[in-house]
């Protein structure tokens, strides 16, 4: 999953690069500049070089870290030396680019870095350490996790990788570094949060190299049981004390790290964490976990504290929640409300001595509360907590955390927890917080489709929704009411369908050159062109629902998609072939022959067989192709496409290298376009070669403990997933277009499982349509079509109905929180172009929806 962290800085309503952001702070720069250098900004940095400097694609790059508040003087210094010898570098921007780049959540493989030095060549590079190593020997900084320290220096650092320009472009559409390794040969420029050498490269820098590892880790005489949970700020630990046995938690800080908005380092926090801890724990035992000792090994500071038995809170409620699993009586909801409310009068009891004491806990959420086997509640990292009669806390999690504006309005010191014990409760329930900040009014929506279920207790829906005006009539903001949509649902879906396509018209701007429609932050790793992130997704939503698209618009799709064509990936998700799809259902064939003809011969499509990137994404789009135009050669290049799927004798390596499931990304996509291309060509081989790709898929999915189905991301993330991209519906969806064909024991049998992990709740994170609500609506309503019984089909339109409550009134229709909930997108992946085109699945039947093709009885 993409750390949004950064995307969500430069904006209140949209995604956007960090490097966007109005007011980064105070700029950082050279105090004095030789002649001849040029600077240049590349994203959060700043590039100085000359021009005549001859370009080196690879070598032992430096880095140079640095305190905060240190940080112009070590760039003066820095940059001095560079100056000196004539080798370009370049440095982090602002103080918000090195704010976040040191963040406690930033990633991993950059944490540390400041300034980059690209030397030329290995005897430069070793002279630049040197003379850096002794001009900054009183500097002090965070270690580069990437990198090697050089000597004794605590701020210099380096590692062997490329200098830009040699990458390749990946099925995904994003791009991988490569350098040459000692035998000349491309390979991966591995940036991981430790240090790593290209086979056949040596480090000239050290006498000898470090011996590796082996055996158990010790930090002092705490042996390492297990990592729980790394971070930019440190890590933390399940370890055994070796004097005793006991189980401790351990907490690491690591240093001139770890920062968050305030400029709080992680050790920081950290000893002040230890003296929370021990206020807290010597006035009232059992309200913290109880502290162990406080230490620095080497540079890093680690707390110790007991080992809180029990799981985090979000795992509890994944776990235990009725709401969620299929099949639930009338008393197992019940059980489960009371044992939410259990878990909220344990809390309530903490944060009651906590506040007695005279402090504010200041950031729950469901991280730091853990409930025990005996369902008590535990509260856990104090680093936020402080007192009541101090500055007040401006730290906190998103959607658990007091808006600013009711931070101005309600002066209450507790406000923070008491909003946070509110956000808990609402946790209980649905994970609704982002919507229900931005729009108050739509929790009457949630509690009416929570209903569906079992109607929330008065007591726990009061405290959920404590800090929420749900006296706010949703009908009054243009949304259909709990009301409304009960006595005519299909004609709320139409109001809401026509306020998305003019939400989504209202966001397009066509002279941005940038993008068209907001989009998702995966948009910047990749493109803003595509279906799944782009401007052809949202035209291709609009297209389906009807709503003419304005010229400027179009031109512009045609004219970014032929001016990227060759820097785009060939797949159906982020690349050529899905524009060409798009572009085709408007008309402009010959365009879209010439890009899925470009995406034909790509050698990623060779290489890669999934819907979303590869030949099957490929040959579906053929296969669009020649329903259009009944041009028999479009069909000849399907069945190839086939053919070369049929003779992968392992799909393993085609489909990625952690084995992926469902639909985007796994064999169920495979097996998607080979029943399509077996209605096309009447072989059935293709069909039998699909079905035993889904035999394969289903060995894949597991039984959950409510007796539905499910499937996981891929081998290496294992988390049970019910949508459609990636979990059950997808698979399920594959299954029905089979069993439609003909009749199939083992397909039968894992079908009703599969659509009752798809159904279970209305109530997801996110509206969109890969992984949220309305993908799960385009599943049922299929389903629905296919079984023709109408008990599917009102699940199927009540699931749709549900989507009222993540739409978000805006001056002119809705919007939607894209990816993560934090902003808003028009995206057809996560934002509101996948909620219009499930709408409009449910409204006006099978189509043309990219995953699917029309059936051939359908096409006039």
């Amino acid at each position: 999953m993409i750390n949004t962290l950064a995307y969500t800085l430069a904006g209140d309503e949209y995604y956007a690069p960090l490097a966007s952001a109005a007011d980064p702070g105070p700029r950082y720069a050279p105090t004095l500049v030789p002649p001849g250098w040029q600077s240049t900004a590349r994203d959060v940095w700043t590039m100085w070089s000359r021009p005549e400097a001859p370009h080196v694609p690879q070598g032992w790059k430096i880095h140079v870290s640095a305190q905060l508040e240190r940080a112009p003087q070590v760039l003066d210094t820095v940059a001095e030396i560079c100056f000196a010898q004539r080798v370009p570098f370049k440095h982090l921007s602002a103080r918000l680019f090195f704010l976040i780049v040191h963040h406690k959540h930033g990633h991993r493989a950059q944490a540390g870095k400041f300034c980059a030095i690209y030397p030329p060549d290995t005897e430069t590079a070793r002279l630049l350490l040197e003379t850096l190593a002794e001009a900054l020997r009183e500097e002090d900084g965070p270690y580069v996790l990437s990198d090697r320290r050089f000597g004794e220096s605590r701020t210099v650092h380096y590692r062997f990788g490329a200098f830009g320009g040699r990458s390749r472009l990946l099925a995904d559409g994003t791009r991988q570094g490569l350098v040459l390794d000692g035998s000349g040969r491309e390979a991966v420029d591995q940036r991981q949060p430790y240090f790593v050498l290209p086979d056949g490269i040596t480090d000239p820098f050290v006498a000898e190299e470090p011996a590796a590892h082996e055996g158990s880790i010790l930090i002092r005489h705490y042996e390492i049981v297990g990592a729980l949970q790394p971070s930019n700020a440190g890590g933390t630990y399940k370890a055994r004390d070796t004097r005793s046995g006991r189980l401790v938690f351990i907490k690491e800080a690591r240093a001139h790290n770890g920062h968050l908005g305030t400029g709080s380092s992680a050790q920081d926090r950290l000893r002040h964490e230890y003296e929370m801890l021990n206020a807290v724990h010597a006035a009232a035992p059992g309200t913290c976990p109880e502290p162990v000792e406080l230490f620095t090994e080497w540079e890093h500071d680690f707390l110790v504290t007991e080992f809180v038995e029990g799981d985090p809170l979000r795992t509890w409620i994944s776990r235990s929640s009725a709401l969620v699993r299929a099949g639930r009586t009338a008393e197992q909801y019940e059980a489960y409300f009371a044992r939410a409310r259990g878990v909220l009068r344990s809390l309530d009891a903490s944060l009651d001595r906590l506040h007695a004491l005279g402090l504010c806990f200041g950031d729950l959420s469901p991280g730091n509360l853990i409930v025990t086997a005996t369902g008590e509640a535990r509260l856990v990292d104090f680093e936020t907590a402080s007192a009541t009669d101090g500055p007040p806390v401006r730290l906190g999690t998103p959607g658990f955390a007091p808006p600013a504006a009711l931070r101005r309005e309600n002066p209450d010191p507790l406000l923070t927890d008491r909003y946070g014990a509110a956000a808990i409760a609402l946790a209980f329930l649905a994970p609704f917080h982002d919507v229900a900040e931005r729009a108050p009014g739509n929790v009457a929506m949630l509690r009416h489709d929570l209903a569906a279920s079992a109607m929330p207790p008065a007591d726990l829906w009061a405290r959920a929704t404590a800090f929420h005006r749900t006296d706010t009539d949703a009908g009054s903001s243009g949304l259909p009411s709990p009301e409304d949509v009960d006595a005519d649902p299909l004609g709320c879906l139409r109001r809401l369908a026509a306020d998305t396509a003019a939400g989504l018209l209202a966001t397009a701007d066509t002279d941005r050159p940038d993008w068209v429609f907001p989009p998702p932050p995966q948009a910047f790793g990749t493109n803003t062109v595509c279906v799944a992130y782009g401007t052809a997704g949202v035209v291709h939503a609009l297209h389906r629902a009807g709503v003419p698209i304005p010229e400027l618009i179009e031109k512009r799709l045609r004219r970014d998609a032929l001016a990227l064509r060759e820097e785009l990936p060939p797949g159906l998700n982020v690349g050529t072939a899905g524009i060409a799809r798009v572009l085709a259902a408007l008309g402009h064939l010959d365009e879209a022959i010439d890009l899925t003809q470009g995406a034909d011969d790509h050698p990623l499509t060779a290489s890669c067989a999934t819907l979303a990137g590869g030949r099957a994404g490929v040959g579906l789009t053929w296969l669009a192709l020649h329903r259009l135009s009944r041009d028999a050669r479009h069909l000849e290049r399907a069945a190839a496409a086939g053919e070369a799927i049929l003779a992968l004798e392992d799909v393993r390596p085609a489909i990625g290298e952690h084995d992926a499931r469902g639909l985007l990304h796994g064999r169920s996509g495979l097996a998607l376009f080979l029943h399509q291309l077996s209605d096309a060509t009447g072989e059935e081989r293709y069909r039998a070669a699909g079905l035993r790709l889904l035999y394969e898929e289903l060995d894949r999915t597991f039984v959950l403990d409510d007796g539905s189905r499910s499937i996981a991301d891929n081998a290496v993330v294992k988390r049970a997933m019910p949508f459609l991209a990636t979990g059950a519906a997808g698979v399920a969806s594959v299954l029905t277009h089979y069993l439609a064909a003909g009749p199939d024991e083992r397909l039968a049998a894992a079908l009703p499982p599969l659509v009752a992990g798809a159904g279970v709740s209305s109530c997801t994170k996110e509206a969109g349509l890969y992984e949220g609500l309305a993908g799960l609506t385009w599943f049922l309503t299929e389903h629905a079509d296919a079984t023709g019984d109408a008990a599917d089909r009102d699940t199927a339109v009540r699931f749709a109905t549900g989507l009222v409550k993540y739409a978000i009134p805006h001056t002119r229709g809705v919007r939607f929180l894209g990816s993560q909930t934090a902003r808003f997108s028009a995206d057809l992946s996560s934002g509101a172009a996948g909620v219009l085109l499930a709408l409009h699945r449910v409204l006006d039947g099978p189509g043309d929806d990219l995953f699917t093709l029309p059936h051939p009885k359908e096409i006039p």
